[in-house]
């Protein structure tokens, strides 16, 4: 059965990738004034489906060029699972179509990708290319229900949100990838966070 999704939020990507980790692990991410973004991350692979953080681990965004090089990273809720899309509608007037489309697709033929545990239930979409406490960190902005915008949403009107918190509650969550789809329209790719639930 289709998941119902709901939009919570979006951050904006220069064509960085991002990390998606437990709000416990801010102190450790130091992607920008330790040079890890430059030095270790812009290296990895696209096999690549989580990152070491502090004693813990972050499942890693790598946001696709192949579909746009800046764009929005729309984030999404349903039961028991979180999910990223980054779209380029052949018409911006069709951006919220777009995006639907990219929801709808099964999940079924996804890259099956790490388990990354959630243990204070709070979950944060960061750009890997900041850090995640002080100086040199986005501001922390909390997810909210609301409406996929019908028209790609400008930047400088909309505002861009570099970090995005996510109260989920405690437990792992396995990504699964899809990378580049092209569709009727445009193309897509989309990064699903599942509750990784004992059998």
């Amino acid at each position: 059965m289709p998941r119902e999704w709901t939009s919570v939020g979006r951050v904006w990507t220069n064509g960085e990738c991002f990390l998606a980790l437990d709000g416990g692990l801010l102190t450790h991410w130091r992607g920008l004034s330790d040079a890890t973004y430059e030095s270790v991350v812009i290296g990895l692979g696209p096999e690549v489906t989580s990152v070491p953080v502090g004693p813990g681990s972050a499942a890693f965004v790598a946001t696709d060029p192949e579909v746009a090089d800046e764009g929005w990273l729309e984030v999404f809720r349903s039961d028991g699972a979180v999910a990223l899309v980054q779209t380029a509608p052949e018409d911006e007037a069709a951006y919220g179509r777009a995006v639907g489309t990219a929801l709808r697709q099964p999940e079924d033929d996804d890259e099956l990708g790490d388990v990354v545990q959630v243990p204070s239930g709070r979950l944060v979409v960061l750009s890997a290319a900041l850090d995640g406490v002080g100086s040199d960190s986005p501001p922390l902005r909390a997810a909210a229900p609301g409406p996929v915008p019908d028209v790609w949403p400008d930047p400088d009107e909309v505002g861009e949100a570099a970090a995005l918190v996510l109260d989920l509650g405690p437990g792992a969550y396995r990504l699964r990838v899809r990378w580049l789809t092209e569709f009727d329209g445009g193309a897509f790719a989309r990064w699903t966070l599942t509750e990784d639930r004992p059998a």
